[in-house]
């Protein structure tokens, strides 16, 4: 064993010289990200060499800014450029986040100082008749939501038209659970349909009951989140406060496939059905 090891590291000098811990290394072992160069047959001791150090500054450095081990293992198994795109990628999406926590926060400062800005969500009512949907429903988490509800309609859409059916109104969102850190709905996104189409895969075909629903509208800047909450709390209150009893989750109906709209357009109707 002397002479194999030699020019190797056993994992303590190892853990000093990249600054992962002991802990770290025998879990990167374990997932292949970072696996020791020879590993004692008779002893278990797990050494490793000079050159893995690179490797693992570069896993210190993935996981200081808290990129999970499957994606690490991504970025150092790819070429540069390919690398460069992941890393990319990812942090976009951090930033992403980081700039709606800043909304979240700011709107939780107002909360706890007494001083959100209410704003006034006309409630009003109407009797939306049975129809048609085809629709995909699945559990999904809130980082996964919008691309789930975009990939779903372009689906729902392209299968209706490649069976000749006809799509006969907005698509919806409806909400059988609520969809946020702790809960993954399920969400149905539906899409209203005439003609023959037939299941296939995730898609289901089912008919929607006549409902009686209380609505509302907002535009592209109200839909998005906190600000959403007021305009679900606006009509929840409104079914309350008129002594009826919510008979259905509910719905957002997506008025515009596109970003680009006036502000003052309407971009979701928010719906909830009662009796």
């Amino acid at each position: 064993m002397g002479n194999i090891t030699h020019d190797l590291m056993p994992i303590g000098r190892f853990a000093e010289a990249s600054r992962l811990s002991i802990k770290a290394l025998r879990l990167y072992d374990k997932v292949g990200l970072l696996p020791p160069i020879y590993v004692d047959h008779d002893s278990g001791y797990r050494f490793y060499s000079q050159d893995q150090l690179a490797r693992a500054k570069l896993i210190l450095l993935l996981r200081r800014i808290e990129m999970p081990l499957a994606m690490i293992s991504q970025v150092l198994e790819t070429e540069e450029e390919e690398a460069i795109a992941l890393l990319k990628t990812y942090w976009q999406g951090v930033e992403d986040k980081v700039a709606k926590g800043r909304k979240v926060v700011s709107y939780l400062y107002k909360l706890l100082q007494g001083e959100e800005e209410r704003m006034t969500y006309d409630v009003h009512t109407k009797q939306v008749p049975k129809m048609k949907v085809v629709s995909i429903c699945r559990e999904v988490s809130i980082d996964e939501l919008i691309n789930y509800l975009q990939n779903s309609i372009q689906t729902l859409t392209e299968s209706t038209t490649a069976q000749g059916g006809e799509v006969m109104g907005p698509p919806m969102g409806i909400y059988h659970g609520e969809v946020n850190e702790d809960s993954d709905g399920p969400v149905e996104v539906c899409l209203p349909v005439k003609g023959d189409i037939e299941p296939s895969g995730e898609i289901v075909t089912r008919e929607l009951a006549t409902s009686q629903v209380a609505y509302t509208n907002v535009t592209f800047d109200q839909a998005e989140f906190p600000q959403i909450l007021q305009a679900y709390d606006a009509v929840y209150k409104w079914i309350q406060r008129n002594g009826h009893e919510i008979t259905g989750s509910p719905r957002e109906i997506y008025l515009h496939s596109s970003k680009v709209i006036d502000p003052d357009e309407y971009f979701i109707e928010i719906t909830w059905p009662y009796d």
